[in-house]
């Protein structure tokens, strides 16, 4: 008899829990417009992550290293530092003072002490019109998730 009474509860719980919404179809045209590979976007109501802050760019000297994640550094990619987002995370980056917009995969990790909310490439700074300043206010949302490839150095 317990369990009779119980179904119904359970039923309009779990009518209650269902999504409404389903996950749209891969948008190719975003996943092109970012120009990272493996680009994975997230739906909506997952992009909950945004900040203002400023970025610099880094890494003229280090080119062919390792990043915190594994993958090798390129002065010319679309990656930066973060302080605590998970590697692979892409984030949008708005430069505020022109609107200059650029996704970014993390795959290097910031100091904890920073006053910076991002590091980037010059490759990144220089899309966002900033490389000849070294420091900008910024936007950052985060939007998808690509995969790191870790790679040997070479030689």
């Amino acid at each position: 008899m317990k369990k009779l009474l119980l179904l119904p509860v359970i039923l309009l719980f779990n009518l209650a829990c269902a999504q409404s919404d389903t996950i749209p179809a891969v948008d190719s045209a975003m996943v092109k417009k970012t120009g990272i590979s493996g680009f994975i976007p997230y739906h909506d109501s997952l992009m909950t992550f945004s900040e203002y802050g400023v970025a610099s760019w880094y890494g003229q000297n280090w080119k062919g290293r390792l990043t915190s994640s594994g993958q090798l550094f390129s002065p010319d990619s679309l990656t930066g530092a973060h302080k605590r987002l998970p590697f692979g995370t892409v984030v949008k980056v708005t430069n505020v003072s022109n609107d200059s917009v650029v996704f970014v995969k993390i795959t290097d990790r910031l100091p904890k002490s920073s006053s910076r909310s991002i590091d980037v490439t010059p490759g990144v700074a220089k899309k966002l019109n900033f490389y000849s300043k070294g420091l900008t206010k910024v936007k950052i949302e985060v939007v998808g998730y690509a995969p790191i490839y870790k790679r040997k150095r070479p030689g």
